[in-house]
């Protein structure tokens, strides 16, 4: 194992913070896996998941039993894990800018097309190649001509610049009360339906755009826009999995979990030839894949006091009571539905509301009037 530090561009004077990256295995001796957590830094789950995840690592790397490349961030935002506000952390948004830290990375599409256009070649491995190679300078064209260098965008580049190459790229996150779920690009399905079944995924949910190009999207985005330009002429794979694994709830850092989702972690790695092993038989797969436009998210119809009665991971049908809304002065007691039958996989860990407030999201198995453009929102 190499453990590298990497210091990030300094916001102020005496200050100063870094990211820690662990790499197992070679690199360009087989795929290449790029791990991360707390991107929103005040999601903790993948920070312990990773964790048990290096303890497995290290005892196969000891073996000599990693075949591929695995780059680790255990901790992948810094600058979040500094904002407290009246004892709470605030690592969602950047304080400063009001930015999503899991937003506005780089769309390199448009200039990969330009660039691959007389490079590309009737062997599939020979583009993947071609590509990668574009990608790493294309970022890197991208950090030159990034001034005034922030943190915040230093902190994306960074980030960019590790996983641009990679085959896999997992990047743990986790809701506030929820089930297990992930987000993947529909191009990387059913492909990733083994991921899906290996985690336990109780909600999968594919789109190719969701908005604001989020970090999975960085990587797997460049792919279906030179396969839609080039791929009637050039064989050219789908080779970057990339996908958002949301490790259940906020609250839900323990080690029975956590240990479980690094071993199902590791046992993808073994299935899609990283590390050597048998991973055993493919779980059942708990879900079949929705798309992210049929998800209904509900709003509060007024403020007040939140009071659910469908817990997380429920299966619902439109139009249930899935809880009320109370206003304690008035009186008012407004229950709330959803439009779609499907799992409610995501709901709110707060309480109080106000009018028009998140509450909670049911996914669909069909497209819902309206649902396009900013599907994912605040989220």
């Amino acid at each position: 194992m190499q453990e590298d530090r990497i210091n990030l561009v300094r916001p102020q004077m005496g200050t100063s913070r870094a990211l820690t990256v662990r790499r197992y295995g070679k690199v360009g001796s087989g795929p290449k896996a790029y791990f991360q957590a707390a991107l929103h830094a005040d999601e903790l789950p993948g920070v312990i998941t990773l964790h048990h995840l290096e303890a497995l690592l290290k005892e196969a790397d000891a073996k000599a039993e990693i075949t591929g490349e695995i780059v680790i961030v255990p901790f992948a935002n810094p600058i979040g894990f500094t904002q407290y506000v009246d004892m709470k952390p605030l690592g969602r948004f950047e304080m400063r800018s009001g930015q999503n830290f899991n937003r506005h990375y780089p769309d390199l599409s448009p200039a990969l097309i330009e660039a691959a256009a007389s490079k590309l070649t009737q062997d599939a491995d020979q583009n993947v190649a071609i590509i990668r190679s574009e990608l790493r300078r294309l970022i890197a064209l991208h950090r030159k001509d990034s001034a005034p260098l922030t943190d915040l965008v230093d902190l994306r580049l960074t980030l960019a610049e590790l996983a641009i190459d990679a085959d896999y790229v997992m990047d743990l996150h986790c809701d506030w009360e929820a089930p297990m779920h992930l987000y993947i690009s529909d191009h990387n399905w059913p492909d990733a339906a083994d991921l899906s079944a290996q985690i336990g995924s109780e909600c999968s949910l594919i789109a190719e755009i969701s908005g604001d190009n989020p970090f999975d999207e960085a990587f797997s985005r460049p792919w279906v826009e030179l396969r839609r330009v080039y791929g009637d002429k050039f064989p050219i794979p789908m080779a970057t999995l990339a996908t958002t694994i949301e490790l259940r709830g906020d609250r839900d850092v323990y080690d029975d979990y956590a240990i479980k989702d690094a071993d199902n972690l590791f046992k993808f790695l073994q299935r899609r030839g990283l590390i050597k092993g048998d991973p055993g038989a493919l779980p059942d797969a708990k879900c079949d894949a929705t798309p992210l436009s049929g998800v209904d998210r509900v709003m509060a119809p007024h403020g007040g006091m939140v009071v659910f009665g469908i817990d997380a991971g429920a299966i619902v049908k439109a139009g249930q009571e899935l809880g009320y809304v109370l206003d304690c002065e008035t009186g008012q007691r407004t229950t709330f539905s959803s439009r779609t039958n499907g799992v409610l996989y995501s709901r709110i860990g707060i309480r109080l509301i106000v009018p028009g407030g998140y509450l909670c999201s049911v996914a669909g198995a069909e497209p819902l009037p309206g649902r396009e453009g900013q599907l994912l929102l605040s989220k």
